[in-house]
């Protein structure tokens, strides 16, 4: 069991969502997490805006020139950047992954995870519920001090169906009710004030697709809650995406990397 006093930590991605779309669609946990939080529908993620590049950026701080990682296909980095997995199990934090797109396996150096679980459901429609629902019970079973929760089927309707399209904000609502799951099961567990919950995209989209410069592309929901986290409503300052990892450390208490060119969001703590 974790030690209870600690804060931990649990990052969700719902890929390719839109901060629009979240106000498009029908999202009454989002908009709960909004209003206990901090937010901001203006962070920014990088070039090129694919979801293995973005995702690199998040979980190691830096951006793409740096990591080297510019297409949906790990290739080992030259100078390596420590992850905030990496970073949280080499202080014997306890690390958790739940997924539903293999490619994400190499955000966690081996040996650094103590669960991981993956299945390939982006195909159906529920695919993120059963996600959370598989998180919600590793969380209240073994409450891992950082739990990686990565929801994919939004994604996956706006390359089928366009972004912004009715589908597309229906898939949202859906990713809505798999993170309903999750913050219900803590609740009833008497875990929800122990987390830090940080919601937000890697990447937007445009038509039915994206990787581009558009603004559609990069601007994506960073949603913060609970733990340390104060009730401060619109977040003012610049958020990139590589400011996840130094954040997520902040609040874990863990020494920021110094090949990290991202800083921790320290206002909203």
């Amino acid at each position: 069991m974790r030690d209870s006093s600690r804060c931990g930590a649990i990052l969700i991605v719902i890929d390719g969502c839109r901060p629009d779309g979240i106000q498009e669609a029908e999202t009454p946990h989002i908009d709960t997490l909004i209003a206990r939080g901090a937010y901001t529908f203006g962070a920014q993620s990088v070039m090129p805006s694919s979801t293995l590049p973005c995702h690199t950026s998040m979980f190691r701080g830096v951006t793409p020139s740096r990591h080297g990682i510019t297409t949906n296909t790990w290739v080992p980095m030259v100078r390596p950047v420590p992850s905030i997995t990496e970073l949280a199990s080499s202080m014997k934090l306890k690390t958790a992954f739940i997924y539903n797109w293999e490619q994400l396996r190499d955000l966690a150096a081996p040996g650094s995870l103590n669960f991981s679980y993956f299945t390939d459901n982006l195909d159906k429609a529920k695919g993120d519920v059963t996600i959370a629902q598989v998180a919600a019970e590793h969380l209240c079973a073994e409450q891992p001090d950082f739990c990686f929760v990565y929801l994919g089927v939004v994604d996956i309707v706006g390359h089928r169906h366009g972004w912004m399209s009715a589908e597309y904000i229906e898939q949202i609502g859906i990713a809505d009710q798999a993170i309903g799951v999750l913050l219900a099961r803590l609740e009833a567990a008497n875990l929800l004030d122990r987390y830090l919950i940080l919601v937000q995209s890697d990447h937007g989209g445009h038509g039915k697709s994206h990787g581009t410069d558009l603004p559609e592309d990069l601007t994506i929901p960073w949603i913060a809650a609970g733990g340390p986290v104060k009730s401060v409503g619109e977040i003012k300052q610049p958020l990139r995406i590589f400011d996840t990892a130094p954040t997520l450390a902040h609040a874990l208490d863990l020494p920021l990397s110094d090949e990290w060119e991202g800083q921790p969001i320290t206002d909203i703590f």
